[in-house]
């Protein structure tokens, strides 16, 4: 009896099953890659990005692809990990480090102890806030109760004691000079030196310090409750939003900077062109050889050769 022939859509895909694992495809396809990225490294990032469709994603993915519970998880356990991780290590941040990146950072900051304008306007805001206002009245308070106790010991604290509130009232009339003082006080040009001095003994010796001191070992009850609040940032609606909305303002900016520089300025592709397609291979080839894709692509091979019709 003779044997029924093959329906078209079976051999084609039995044709790919054993062409795609093959080395001849392999080859052709990584070269065909090479040709196609080293085009799109001349190509402007407008005719290659559509912004509007990376906007779009943005807008929704955390809505249509992302689990705030999964990510929760993942946090919280990355974090496990990471602590872990560095309770064991013995090097410090300057083992790490590039010694040269270091000496950097410390020329950086010697260059910073220039006073400006910004300068003053932020510690004199900073200056102004109730806290600090309050603070002053207590410290000066305190130093006219110490040094009244010191002439008179028997009644000089008492007495401060009992007019407290018409005291601190009247140095609070004064504060406004005193404020304008110390801004000028913290901004003056022998003062910063000081204080640049001291953050760069600060950050030399955190350099030092082993990268286990960096490691805050809680105790159960306050590691639940820290996980606690990771889990409400993650699914806090407020704070997508707010992330989301952070996000499309830096695509914005950086797709309005790149979209005229072609590819090839921003990413190497010309010149790492076949690293790159053989990357994308080792990617692509486990995708196409699955059953499903398998199928389609046999069938669509099929129906373009005239064998099927399309659906």
């Amino acid at each position: 009896m003779p044997r029924k022939p093959a329906k078209p859509g079976r051999s084609q895909e039995s044709y790919w099953e054993k062409r795609l694992p093959s080395k001849a495809f392999k080859q052709a396809l990584t070269q065909t890659l090479t040709r196609e990225l080293q085009l799109l490294s001349k190509a402007r990032v407008a005719e290659v990005l559509d912004a509007e469709l990376i906007r779009g994603a943005i807008r929704e993915w955390d809505t249509r692809l992302i689990d705030r519970e999964r990510v929760a998880d993942l946090v919280i356990q990355t974090n496990r990990r990471l602590t872990a991780r560095f309770t064991r290590r013995q090097e410090s941040l300057l083992d790490v480090l590039d010694r040269e990146l270091v000496a950097d950072i410390e020329t950086l900051l010697a260059g910073l102890s220039e006073s400006s304008a910004q300068t003053e306007a932020f510690v004199g805001d900073i200056v102004r806030q109730e806290f600090v206002r309050r603070l002053f009245t207590d410290i000066i308070f305190t130093s006219i109760v110490s040094f009244n106790q010191k002439i008179n010991p028997f009644f000089g604290g008492l007495t401060m004691r009992v007019l407290e509130d018409q005291i601190k009232g009247f140095i609070r009339m004064f504060m406004p000079m005193l404020i304008e003082q110390a801004t000028a006080f913290a901004v003056s040009r022998d003062n910063q030196r000081i204080a640049f001095d001291f953050v760069r003994q600060i950050i030399r010796q955190l350099l030092d310090q082993p990268l286990r001191s960096f490691v805050v070992t809680d105790s159960p009850a306050q590691r639940k409750k820290i996980e606690s609040v990771i889990r409400k940032a993650v699914t806090n609606a407020r704070l997508q939003a707010a992330i989301r909305k952070a996000t499309l303002a830096v695509w914005d900016d950086v797709y309005g900077w790149i979209r005229e520089q072609r590819v090839g300025d921003l990413i190497r592709l010309d010149e790492q062109a076949d690293w790159l397609a053989e990357q994308c291979v080792k990617m692509i080839l486990p995708v196409l050889e699955r059953p499903a894709v398998l199928q389609l692509i046999a069938t669509e091979t099929a129906a373009a050769a005239g064998k099927l019709r399309p659906s």
